[in-house]
This record gives structure tokens, sequence and C-alpha cells, in this order.
């Protein structure tokens, strides 16, 4: 494993869009609610232990590189997606990011529950800095590539799972982010949406952008990553070409 340790200076002048230093994410784990509520009245003194879910995570990405994280249960791929999605911040280190970055989770993707489908459209839209006007030319796009009928203008907490992910691909890979991060969500929907959502992401791919797919399927990272990290019990034990990593995960599989 190689890895360019880069100082912002650096990044800048570089051709990288993603550069992850050192990051580690440590949890409190308390063993009962009283050592909790201690913990809260006692702040000099210690209630829990502590559980690394992530240590010293480092690697950079160019600008239009696809990379896929893999890891069995308990790698610690979900914190680090939470963490580089910005809904999780870490305990050690840093992340170094460029351009615009939209996040697709099975679990959500920043949606407001009692926000409407077209009201959350804005909401993604200004985190990635994109203006009203640019939005509103690009809503019609939108609402047909999510497919979801009359629920376009329902709360998003009347949503499905499916329906979740089918509005945030169509936002996301309709705005063009410069970075896109996705989990299992991209095999959300049934297969006529998948074979959609796979092209669009594979067209995006042919015009430069950077692609993070974190995941279980092999399958789906070979069809899509040309790198890969691969993690155990929160520590890095392969970066580089993708083969390699494929056959390392299979290898440890529980």
């Amino acid at each position: 494993m190689s890895y360019e340790a880069l100082s912002m200076e650096s990044f800048m002048e570089s051709d990288y869009s993603l550069s992850i230093r050192n990051v580690g994410k440590m949890f409190h784990l308390y063993s009962s609610s009283k050592d909790r509520l201690k913990q809260q009245i006692f702040r000099h003194k210690k209630f829990y232990d502590e559980f690394w879910a992530l240590q010293n995570i480092s690697f950079n990405m160019e600008r239009g590189e696809s990379r896929g994280i893999l890891g069995h249960n308990g790698a610690g791929k979900s914190t680090l997606f939470r963490i580089l999605a910005g809904t999780m911040k870490p305990t050690a280190g840093d992340i170094l990011l460029r351009g615009r970055v939209g996040a697709i989770m099975t679990m959500g993707s920043g949606f407001r529950q009692d926000f409407t489908g077209r009201e959350n459209v804005y909401v993604l839209s200004a985190l990635m800095n994109i203006s009203r006007d640019q939005v509103d030319d690009q809503m019609d796009t939108i609402r047909e590539f999510a497919d979801i009928g009359i629920f376009f203008d329902s709360p998003i907490r009347t949503y499905s799972t499916g329906m979740v992910a089918r509005l945030a691909f169509a936002v996301y890979t309709t705005l063009s982010p410069d970075i896109l991060i996705v989990d299992e969500a991209i095999n959300v929907g049934d297969a006529d949406f998948q074979k959609k959502c796979h092209g669009h992401v594979s067209d995006l791919l042919n015009k430069g952008m950077t692609f993070l797919l974190v995941s279980h399927s092999p399958a789906i990272v070979r069809q899509f990553c040309k790198k890969a990290t691969v993690l155990e019990k929160g520590k890095v034990i392969y970066d580089g070409d993708v083969e390699p990593a494929l056959e390392l995960y299979n290898r440890t599989r529980p």
C-alpha cells in the first residue's frame, strides 16, 4: 500500500479530489445507563470503554477515479461513509474535498422527513451550492428520473426505502456532483431502475466524476471501480487495484 500525505497547500495544487488523512472514529461504550448519566455529571472521570470503529484510515483519490470500499460486517464501512457524507465527525484525522459532493445511502441521504420530495430537491441542491434557478431548470428531469408519481409532492416520511433511494439518485446524478459517494443504495429498486442508475453513473464517470462505492457486493465493485480499499476491524488492510482487493475480500469472508 502506498499513501502520499498531503498538506492543504499540496492538495490544492494537485489533481486530487479527495484526501483522507489518518481518520479515526472512537465511540463510548457504556455498560449501563447509570454510567452514561455519571459521565455527564463527572466529566473528569471515565465511565466508558473506548471502541475505535476506524483507526488511521488514509487514502487519496484523483479526479475521475472510481474506488470501492470493501469490508465484512463490523469492518467500519458505514462509519467511514457517514464521515465522508458529513453526517458524522471523525475523532481523529481530517478529510480534504474538492468540489460538490453527493452522498446516497440506503438509510436516507440528508432528506427532511416532513418536507415533500420536491422541497427536498431544493434542500439537497443547496448542500451542493446549486442555485434554485439551476434546480428549477432540472426539476422535470429529476421528477422523471425518480419515477415516483404523485409521491414527488408528498412528505418523505411517507416514502419507502426504495423511493428515498430513487429520489436521491435522481437529484445527485442529474445535478452532477464532482464527487459521488454511494452505498448499497446503488442496488435498490427494480431491475429497470437499477439499469437506469448504473447507466447514468457510468455516463458521469466518463465525464470525469469521482466515484466512491461502499459495498458488500464484489460484482458491483468490479463493474464500476478500478481501485479498492479493504477494511478489517476498522483498519486498512489493502489499498490498490480492484482485483487483488476482491481476492483478499473473498479470502477473509467469515
